[in-house]
């Protein structure tokens, strides 16, 4: 199975504060066209080539359209396909995406769906969420909730499995001082159905046979984020991230960085991630007779420490550029991720933002 990407409902409550300070890197404002390349190599020797294509744009004041696709075209299968496919396989992967947006004087409604399709897995979702602005828009209080339908096939075999995901989350972002900006939020999740990883076989006494999950999760995310406005156009950034589940893993995520912008045209940022999580309560590297009732090879559920560095340059050329309109602005990132377990992987992306007007 190739990879998921999940809808990110939490995304949405961090729409205000990165507005506030990081203009420059949000590349999905009014009346642009959004072109990004992602490059992706691992020490599984995958390899990734995602182009995607983001389009929004504004009808009235208060009303915008926001609709997006990419496809990802996989060199060889993940480490779960190659398990069955030992030469690896070529697979791919297309999203799309739609969401309106309503200004109703302090407040802002969004509502949207997304579909997501694969080799051996496809998801639809539904998505809504409400933001109001309070005290002169110094404070803002958001909420949403979405809803998705996930359906892995079991390869070999054609059957294809329910999995029903829904997520509710609520934040708070408040400007502090003229330079600082916080917010906090809440977000709990359920996941009821198949949730057995097709793919994988754990070993149980040397013999490796399918493993078995609970079919219900409760998840819970608290997230807390600061950005600091600093002299000579310099932010800095700081995320912290507690993650946990009644299949008793936690997970502490703490993301810091720096942004410097050097003349109108260049504009840098830097961060580091550092991620660590318990094992669920039912995993074990290897397992003995009697099998238990929950036994699993997903390494996803496995204790682990990870690291994570990133670097980006966004250039934004003065008047037009190549016959593209003024404003237009190139993205250039690079992502080294590496993992207690062995796992490493490289990440280029390069992007290519276009201011236009619909007629």
């Amino acid at each position: 199975m190739t990879r998921r990407f999940p809808v990110g409902l939490a995304l949405a409550a961090t729409i205000a504060i990165e507005l506030s300070l990081f203009a420059g890197f949000n590349w999905a404002q009014n009346n642009e066209m959004n072109i990004q390349f992602h490059g992706f190599h691992d020490s599984r020797a995958v390899t990734v080539l995602s182009p995607t294509v983001d389009l929004e744009q504004d009808f009235t004041y208060r009303t915008s359209l926001r609709v997006n696709f990419g496809v990802d075209a996989i060199s060889a299968a993940s480490d779960s396909c190659v398990r069955c496919h030992h030469p690896g396989v070529r697979s791919s992967r297309t999203v799309g995406g739609i969401s309106f947006t309503r200004k109703l004087d302090e407040y802002k409604l969004t509502f949207g769906g997304a579909y997501s399709q694969e080799n051996f897995y496809r998801a639809f979702t539904g998505l809504t969420s409400l933001a109001r602005d309070l005290a002169k828009g110094n404070t803002t209080v958001a909420g949403g909730f979405a809803l998705s339908l996930n359906q892995p096939v079991l390869h070999p075999t054609p059957t294809r499995e329910n999995q029903f995901t829904g997520n509710l989350y609520v934040s708070i972002t408040q400007t502090l001082s003229k330079t600082t900006i916080g917010e906090a939020g809440y977000e709990v999740g359920t996941i009821a159905g198949y949730q057995d990883n097709p793919f994988l076989r754990a070993s149980v006494n040397g013999v490796p046979i399918l493993g078995q999950v609970p079919d219900w999760r409760l998840r819970q995310t608290l997230t807390a984020r600061v950005r600091q406005a600093l002299p000579a156009e310099t932010f800095l950034e700081a995320d912290y991230r507690h993650y946990f589940d009644d299949w008793k893993l936690t997970s502490n995520t703490l993301t810091v960085g720096v942004s410097h912008r050097f003349g109108e045209q260049w504009l840098a940022n830097a961060s580091y991630r550092r991620d660590q999580q318990t094992g669920t309560y039912f995993y074990q590297s290897e397992y003995s007779t009697p099998i238990p009732r929950f036994f699993t090879a997903d390494f996803r559920l496995a204790p682990l420490k990870s690291n994570s560095y990133t670097g980006k340059i966004l250039v934004t050329p003065k008047g037009r550029f190549w016959m593209l309109p003024a404003g237009t602005g190139l993205l250039f990132q690079y992502d080294w991720y590496g993992a207690d377990n062995g796992f490493q992987a490289a990440i280029f992306s390069t992007g290519l933002r276009v201011p236009f007007k619909l007629r």
